[in-house]
């Protein structure tokens, strides 16, 4: 068998799963001015997850719409979207393909790969909590994950800043993510 037939054997074994958008989302926080946070969404994402034997064979591939963006306000969303931070016209998208998953513990399990914004990729890891799987009452087979991690936002050029008096910085240098997602399998 030559490599490509492997390669196709491989993938045709996976388990595909597909996302539950109605009930998963993605998630950042951001410090404002030092003393609190500002939290946001994606409105626009897909997740796509298949799985070999175990989670440690699977893969991950995300792909968030820039331009779905939502913080609550409008005119902090458009400044998101603008070449000051996001430029969402000229970089519509945010990607995440894994390349690698390792097992802490039954349910602890760290997520590695590459995470690409305004065509800058980096490597990134997710912390994941698996939520387990069970049949729901429809018969359908589903998954639980929630994953965690932070990105300093100046290493994917987003920015954008403003000293305040004391020195610190309107918006933090640290985003943190949290995605919870919820799947089907197929």
């Amino acid at each position: 068998m030559d490599t490509k037939s492997k390669v196709s054997t491989s993938v045709a074994e996976k388990e595909v799963w597909t996302l539950d958008k109605a009930h998963s989302k993605i998630q950042f926080f951001a410090r404002h001015l030092i003393i609190s946070e500002v939290a946001g969404h994606f409105n626009s994402f897909d997740i796509n997850f298949a799985k070999g034997e175990s989670l440690t064979d699977g893969e991950v591939e995300a792909t968030i719409d820039v331009k779905g963006i939502d913080t609550g306000i409008t005119d902090r969303d458009n400044h998101l979207k603008s070449a000051d931070f996001f430029d969402a016209e000229k970089f519509p998208q945010i990607k995440f393909k894994s390349s690698k998953i390792e097992k802490l513990n039954d349910e602890q399990y760290k997520f590695t790969g590459d995470l690409t914004i305004k065509n800058i990729t980096k490597p990134f890891v997710f912390d994941v909590s698996f939520g387990g799987q069970i049949k729901d009452p429809w018969g359908m087979q589903r998954s639980g994950f929630k994953a965690t991690g932070t990105l300093n936002r100046f290493d994917y050029d987003l920015k954008w800043n403003i000293l305040m008096e004391t020195g610190g910085a309107v918006v933090g240098k640290n985003i943190n993510i949290t995605i919870d997602a919820e799947f089907t399998k197929q």
